[in-house]
């Protein structure tokens, strides 16, 4: 009896938590969204990247927000700890930036391989264009990793477990994205299969820059790089194409845009079996020190 009661104040004490998060960040957002809307909306038609930038940056800004004020009132603790200390950040951008660019390569060359990709000459190039949307990017993807594995992630993963934490995390990360599955099920797979990726690097390296890079080296080399259809977004490029992607919709996503394939279940769920065998020798080591 005692032990069920434990589990239900456990329980609550995870959605109480959760919910004011949300409903903290709810409130520091309506007032730059709700009242502009419209000029938003117009602004869209003429200077879509201005648009971009001003969303991301707000999201960031108003979840930073959201986050210190959870974590210096509720959880008393230094916002730091939250994962986005500036030590080693260069380390954690070459290994986030170096696995990025193998997992989406590995993923293009089997693709290639197959005769489903082929390399278009870009019309339209802009490096203005393309630094704008990166920068806009790198924004959304620090945002979508607080979301992934701060404040919400640590708060179940310490009243219960990691792959609780990890799991429950992952599923919101599904869910975040779910506008763009369309009811089809391996996207939504692909998707959680990334949040635990990236939930893993984050419990690897104890900073979120690292799932920080590797997550914004796939979509910028994705999106606004190569100019392809991204968690079924096209609208996530620059406006040109560097390469076409022409094959099963089973395995290269079809209107999801290759993340939502069996070429990238297959990748990403081989970086999650080498990362859980790197955490699993990395605890046994400090478990089992040499003398």
């Amino acid at each position: 009896m005692s032990s069920n009661i434990s589990v239900i104040v456990t329980i609550w004490k995870i959605f109480w938590r959760i919910g004011l998060f949300f409903l903290i960040w709810g409130l520091l957002l309506a007032p730059f969204f709700v009242p502009l809307t419209p000029m938003l909306v117009k602004l869209q038609q003429t200077s879509p990247i201005k648009v971009r930038l001003f969303g991301d940056s707000v999201s960031l800004l108003t979840i930073l927000l959201a986050t210190w004020l959870m974590i210096k009132f509720l959880d008393r603790r230094s916002f730091v700890t939250i994962g986005l200390a500036f030590d080693h950040i260069l380390k954690y951008f070459l290994a986030g930036s170096t696995i990025g660019i193998i997992w989406l390569g590995v993923s293009l060359g089997i693709v290639w391989i197959f005769g489903w990709a082929s390399p278009i000459q870009p019309i339209g190039f802009a490096w203005s264009v393309l630094i704008g949307t990166t920068i806009s990017m790198f924004f959304n993807v620090i945002a979508q990793e607080l979301l992934l594995c701060g404040f919400i992630f640590q708060t179940i993963r310490r009243e219960s477990n990691a792959i609780i934490a990890i799991l429950v995390s992952s599923l919101l990360f599904a869910v975040y994205h779910a506008g763009a599955f369309k009811g089809d099920w391996l996207p939504a797979v692909n998707v959680f299969g990334a949040g635990v990726l990236f939930c893993l690097a984050y419990i690897i390296t104890k900073s979120l820059w690292f799932p920080i890079f590797i997550h914004f080296t796939w979509d910028v080399l994705v999106g606004p790089l190569l100019g392809l259809t991204e968690s079924g977004r096209s609208d996530l490029g620059a406006g040109w194409k560097m390469l076409v992607i022409d094959g099963p919709k089973l395995f290269t996503g079809g209107k999801f845009g290759l993340e939502g394939g069996l070429v990238v279940t297959l990748t990403v769920f081989t970086i999650i079996i080498l990362m859980y065998n790197f955490l699993s020798q990395k605890i046994q080591t400090h478990s089992n020190p040499t003398n």
